[in-house]
């Protein structure tokens, strides 16, 4: 009545007029609120689709001969199969033990967002593009590997006594099979990728290695693929690892010969894969790729604050 009686407006229209007001502010609180978390979800979801944008690329990497033979699926496979998400606090996995099929959900999920905001500017072709010359090249490795066995089970056919001497004289039974995966890594290094290096023969100097003789494929070839003799006298470790040089040049001179086109081949792959790996970087680079994230929508996109 007091409000009535200082304003002259009757007390169920001020009554009326205080809810009316009292739930505009309402709304207007809820409204703020909204924009306030959507803006947060959608830092988080612009922060994840560059995340994982910066994965893929970690992910396409060349082939190696010994150690990474996969197909180009298996390699979008292994990526997609990743958790990437340790240190995230805003995920959370209610039960470890799914922990692995969420991630991986999770990543399809991303990669799929990933398309459809990148779509106008269609750099997926690049990934096919890369994919093919990997699939292309391991084939290529593949086939190499076919041939350098070829090669050394006609040279172990004609002396089986020198195999014997050199799976005694280095503790490895399959030292034929070493062997191959070092004319392969050295042919890889030396004619693919263009590292150059030459197979030697090192002579143990140092007290642990005094009397041993090994064979080097490549300077840049990692340990593994080294053949050691260690367990007969010096003069025959010096002389099976002579051997091993010998045949693995004769082998590698006569790849270069007989096979150079498949070697050329293998370095066009490699061209192929680091061009469009290339292009494929520069249009998910996070200056390219944020703008373009903000000016489209995808099928997860939260609603966008005004």
């Amino acid at each position: 009545m007091k409000i009535q009686q200082e304003t002259g407006v009757a007390r169920r229209i001020a009554k009326r007029e205080y809810e009316e007001r009292h739930r505009k502010n309402s709304q207007q609180l809820i409204v703020e609120a909204r924009k306030e978390v959507a803006a947060q979800e959608y830092r988080v979801h612009l922060d994840l689709l560059c995340r994982f944008a910066n994965h893929l690329l970690d992910s396409l990497i060349i082939p190696d001969p010994i150690t990474d033979l996969l197909t180009s699926d298996e390699v979008m496979a292994r990526c997609l199969n990743k958790d990437i998400y340790q240190l995230q606090p805003f995920l959370h996995f209610r039960l470890e033990s799914q922990r692995e099929n969420r991630v991986l959900r999770l990543n399809e999920l991303l990669f799929k967002s990933l398309r459809e905001h990148t779509q106008r500017q269609s750099p997926w072709e690049y990934l096919e593009q890369w994919k093919m010359a990997r699939d292309s090249c391991t084939g290529k490795i593949r086939e190499m590997t076919k041939g350098i066995h070829k090669f050394l089970k006609d040279t172990i056919n004609k002396d089986v006594k020198l195999g014997e001497r050199m799976a005694k004289a280095s503790g490895n039974r399959l030292i034929w099979e070493s062997i191959v995966d070092g004319i392969l890594i050295h042919t890889w290094l030396a004619d693919v990728v263009g590292d150059e290096g030459e197979i030697a023969r090192v002579q143990g100097q140092s007290l642990t290695r005094l009397g041993a003789s090994w064979v080097v494929f490549q300077g840049k070839a990692p340990d593994q693929t080294q053949v050691t003799f260690n367990r007969e006298d010096p003069a025959t470790n010096e002389e099976l690892a002579k051997e091993v040089v010998k045949n693995s040049r004769w082998v590698t001179n006569y790849l270069r010969q007989a096979r150079r086109q498949l070697i050329t081949d293998m370095g066009d792959d490699l061209s192929t894969m680091s061009e469009n790996y290339n292009a494929l970087e520069t249009s998910l680079n996070p200056l390219v790729l944020r703008p373009l994230i903000l000016n489209t929508l995808c099928s997860i996109c939260p609603v966008r604050p005004e």
